[in-house]
């Protein structure tokens, strides 16, 4: 049926083209990429934070679609559709949307990639509850998607949505039942995210303060004894939306605490202007409870620096970051029932990304946030968890121009971690990661680039590997 959908994507570009040809509002494309390695796994940056399409092993890709981007009268209008057909690709459909915009308001409907708003999407190692790391979660949202201007020196923005995971093959496939592992199949998402920005568009001085609220619940949670419902009706939408306990016969997490799995950011982005650069320092600080609301959790979070010159093209834009996961509010955690004992509350041991009822923040085994949070895809006993979720790391990106028609983007990542609180690691594992890109955008070939990329893993993390990747993508 895949190698049919892609024959037909193919043989259909000539009409799409033909249309494009008359009409500017519709764009179709076409990419075929591949990836070689020697070594255990594709290196790291080779496979993370591509949305999904990269992959661990040796791979090849045919990808096609088109979108399209009008005006109906006052509304503004942007679809697409994007096939994509690979070696390990749980669906053929990667993208699958319709984004309506009234004035400030908009309303979303579909599986779109998308990453955290306050960060470089392309240099950064990524934002901690999503980072477009992952496929994309097929989500209903509504908000005001951009900054609205409601005084002078004062923007908000913000979003609601609910969506669904679409995962639940990869861990039928993946997940060892035998072994004692388990996963959650059919999880709902809800995701809230509010931003307030101060200052004047363009302006010297600007400052962004978000938050964002992520929720995995409902589904079903599978494991060798059986199946169990996690809550899957009307009124579990509501509780995802204003937290509260699950009902008496659910299990003990959903009973006794907060139904689903709750998880989030507390954003500051500070930002300086000037003609010919700007600087960006910012802190993306993740929680999973109340106690890492509240910076119980020591220096954990991004902490990160974006520089961009308007006139060197050698380096454009240059990226530095330290990443921090370690602390997780200390290593204690409440195994109490409220009200029995002198002991009221215990906090600590958050356990980024793991759950007792989900089985991790990841999507077909790609962690939904920072990618140096190993994910669960490497793991190759079958469990669908976070192994190595306390990790320290240095990063860094930039970007620039070799000349006219050749741009480049290069990182550097050095990570070390201590697995987790309840599993550490006998002995602190180390990684360095290098990845060096080139692209080639002919004048004379409207619309065709063409993409090289080397990747370089040394370590105990992700296993020593070299690999090449090459992209070809023509739109029409």
């Amino acid at each position: 049926m895949r190698i049919f959908v892609c024959l037909c994507l193919v043989l259909g570009y000539g009409i799409l083209e033909a249309k494009a040809q008359e009409s500017k509002v519709l764009t179709p494309f076409i990419e075929y990429g591949a990836t070689v390695h020697t070594g255990d796994y594709t290196p790291l940056w080779q496979v993370s934070n591509w949305q999904g399409l990269g992959s661990i092993d040796n791979n090849t890709y045919l990808r096609g679609g088109v979108f399209y981007v009008d005006n109906w009268g006052e509304w503004k209008v942007d679809a697409g559709l994007d096939l994509v057909l690979g070696a390990g690709m749980t669906s053929c459909v990667h993208q699958a949307y319709a984004d309506f915009r009234y004035k400030w308001l908009g309303i979303f409907a579909g599986s779109k990639e998308m990453t955290g708003p306050l960060l470089n999407p392309i240099l950064s190692s990524g934002e901690l509850t999503w980072s477009g790391n992952a496929r994309p979660i097929p989500q209903i949202m509504i908000g005001i998607p951009e900054y609205l201007y409601i005084l002078p020196r004062l923007a908000i923005r913000g979003e609601i949505s609910y969506g669904w995971f679409t995962d639940a093959r990869y861990l039928k496939d993946h997940a060892k039942l035998d072994k004692g592992f388990w996963y959650t199949k059919g999880i709902k998402y809800h995701h809230k995210e509010g931003y307030i920005r101060i200052g004047v568009p363009d302006g010297c001085w600007q400052l962004d303060l978000g938050m964002t609220l992520d929720t995995q619940f409902g589904g079903k949670m599978v494991s060798a004894k059986g199946v169990t419902d996690l809550g899957n009706g009307l009124k579990d939408y509501f509780r995802a939306f204003i937290p509260g306990a699950g009902d008496e016969d659910a299990p003990f997490n959903d009973a006794d605490y907060y139904q689903g799995n709750f998880l989030g950011t507390e954003q500051i982005r500070g930002t300086y202007r000037r003609k010919h650069f700007s600087i960006s320092a910012y802190v993306d600080n993740y929680f999973e409870d109340l106690s890492a609301m509240g910076k119980l959790n020591g220096w954990d979070g991004l902490w990160g620096i974006e520089v961009n010159f308007n006139d060197f093209r050698p380096i454009h834009s240059l990226v530095l970051e330290y990443l921090q996961t370690t602390n997780q509010s200390g290593p204690l955690h409440g195994l109490h029932n409220p009200g029995e004992g002198p002991v009221q509350k215990v906090s600590g041991s958050d356990n980024y990304y793991n759950n007792g009822l989900y089985h991790g923040w990841a999507h077909a085994g790609m962690a939904n946030g920072n990618p140096l949070l190993r994910s669960p895809i490497y793991n190759e006993d079958g469990n669908m968890t976070f192994k190595y979720n306390r990790v320290k790391a240095m990063h860094m990106g930039w970007s620039g121009y070799m000349a006219r028609e050749w741009d480049y983007v290069a990182k550097l990542s050095f990570s070390r971690t201590w697995g987790t609180y309840p599993a550490p690691t006998l002995d602190i594992l180390e990684n360095f990661s290098a990845y060096a890109a080139f692209r080639y955008v002919p004048a004379k070939l409207k619309g065709w680039q063409f993409c090289a990329s080397f990747g370089l893993d040394m370590g105990e993390i992700y296993g020593d590997n070299v690999g090449f990747q090459m992209k070809i993508h023509k739109t029409f």
